[in-house]
């Protein structure tokens, strides 16, 4: 359902989601980025598309886990870790961006702390976007238009391609002083 909403800036929305998804925490292991995070906003707005998220609350379920464990093995790097990132972190983790909510049904845990997804699923109801995010998720274009953002920009090669990019020149001009 395409849901247009009178008096909402989508545009202003978009803009200001997008300024706070391009500076998510996300934590780096060897040098390399976890796309955890944004990973699991892809798997969430897919199940907003799919019609399996019909409220503004998400639980880790067996549809999340799978979408985000099959987006995780399409966007993680091969080369980062022998372990992918479960979905236990993101889910917790995200809430420190500002945009993400948790939703306790039982106790609270600091921060420093990573609780398991037994605990996660015991404590927690739900997750849940900021109102304004959920509002322009409902509308198809802007909900895809998050979605190719956060792909492009947190998700793509462009980062790899570069690095590697410098690397190779960095090889060939070796190559080039022994030669």
């Amino acid at each position: 359902m395409n849901r247009e909403i009178q008096f909402f800036s989508y545009e202003q929305c978009f803009n200001y989601y997008t300024k706070r998804i391009a500076t998510i925490r996300q934590a780096k292991i060897h040098g390399e980025t976890i796309v955890a995070k944004p990973v699991l906003m892809v798997a969430i707005i897919d199940g907003i598309e799919a019609n399996v998220f019909r409220n503004n609350q998400f639980a880790i379920n067996d549809w999340l886990e799978g979408r985000y464990n099959m987006l995780m093995s399409q966007y993680a790097k091969d080369s980062q870790f022998d372990d992918k990132t479960t979905i236990d972190k993101p889910f917790w983790h995200l809430e420190t961006d500002g945009f993400w909510h948790l939703n306790y049904q039982g106790e609270r845990l600091s921060k420093g702390h990573t609780p398991s997804k037994a605990w996660l699923k015991e404590n927690i109801d739900f997750a849940y976007f900021d109102e304004s995010l959920w509002i322009l998720l409902q509308n198809k274009v802007w909900r895809l238009k998050l979605r190719d953002y956060i792909i492009e920009h947190k998700l793509t090669d462009d980062f790899w391609n570069g690095k590697l990019a410098a690397e190779g020149v960095g090889a060939i001009a070796a190559l080039l002083l022994v030669a």
